[in-house]
């Protein structure tokens, strides 16, 4: 039933879109800007001591235009090192904004998804750790689809999104595997961002696209708050899966917390982030502990140097801890 109030809603979204007027064309222009990650890392545990590595995690091109009042867009790419040790070029974002009104927006193409966006920005810090929604694979962070983003006023929001599901490194193969996704947004007070969301993403039980009559789905779950005053940023999620990684009654969940804190007239900002994720609630000795803290050295303007402490430990194996020492750089 969700699934097809879903579907309904998306194809009400783009139809009440095409019914709308647009605002008047102006000339179009754009910009052009980039981010690279570049680490150095020490192991500093009996599993990893002396070794010592030189990577780059991530280097974003990307290209935002305006073509008219109304239409706005996103040409993103995504240059990234595998887990086969590969470098390889993505497309991450392709996207058109269309501003209906100053309440509606439709957003059709490769786009980023609605679980962990907002947050992440009160987080800030991917160049050092990922959220833990995207850290652990709960949702990949972009997807082919068509989202509506509602925006009532200046206090509340919500956003319906009906996508690939399968992120966008991967094709839609045509399969009923859909993920379809609605978030609340609200700001109460200034300062204050509370998500909600909630969503089923597609799957085949057996793993065979070919039959029919086998479609579960990975059922997601998550509420994050996030809270800015001045150079103070903190947060939190909590996020529950059930089938989780396409595995009939298995569930999931996880908790996350975070802040940073820039020192007043100071290059310095301190930074720090928890995050506990169990693959499966019912099992023992799985859940697995991700703690980060760090220092932000701003050097130059869109040059960061951030050394940083990054520990894994999962169920009862030894902690593995890696000392990093991130180079940001944006232009």
């Amino acid at each position: 039933m969700f699934r097809r109030l879903m579907t309904a809603a998306a194809v009400l979204l783009v139809v009440v879109a095409a019914a709308a007027p647009t605002a008047a064309q102006v000339e179009g222009n754009g910009i052009l800007k980039g981010r690279a990650y570049f680490d150095l890392s020490k192991g500093l545990s009996d599993s990893n001591e002396n070794v010592m590595t030189y990577n780059f995690r991530r280097i974003y091109l990307t290209y935002d235009m305006t073509m008219s009042d109304a239409v706005k867009g996103r040409f993103r790419t995504d240059v990234k090192q595998d887990t086969d040790g590969k470098v390889r070029l993505y497309i991450k974002h392709a996207y058109a904004d269309w501003k209906v009104n100053d309440m509606f927006t439709l957003r059709t193409g490769v786009q980023g998804t609605i679980l962990f966006g907002d947050i992440e920005e009160v987080w800030g810090y991917r160049s050092v750790a990922k959220t833990m929604q995207d850290e652990f694979k709960i949702r990949s962070s972009a997807d082919f689809g068509v989202q509506g983003r509602l925006k009532f006023n200046d206090m509340v929001g919500v956003n319906v999104f009906m996508s690939n599901g399968e992120g966008y490194d991967k094709a839609d193969d045509g399969a009923n595997r859909k993920a379809y996704e609605v978030q609340g947004v609200l700001n109460p007070v200034e300062g204050l961002l509370v998500t909600g969301m909630f969503g089923l993403n597609g799957y085949d039980v057996d793993g065979d696209a070919d039959t029919t009559n086998d479609q579960n789905d990975m059922t997601t779950m998550d509420l994050s708050v996030g809270y800015t005053m001045n150079t103070l940023n903190v947060g939190g999620s909590f996020t529950s899966i059930s089938n989780w990684n396409k595995t009939d009654d298995q569930k999931a969940s996880g908790l996350s917390a975070f802040g940073r804190f820039g020192i007043p007239d100071s290059p310095i900002t301190l930074l720090a982030k928890f995050d506990r994720f169990d693959p499966d609630t019912d099992g023992d000795d799985d859940q697995t502990t991700y703690i980060v803290a760090g220092v932000d050295y701003l050097a130059a303007k869109g040059f960061s140097i951030i050394p940083n402490i990054q520990q894994y430990k999962t169920g009862n194996a030894d902690a593995e801890t890696t000392f990093l020492l991130t180079f940001y750089w944006k232009w």
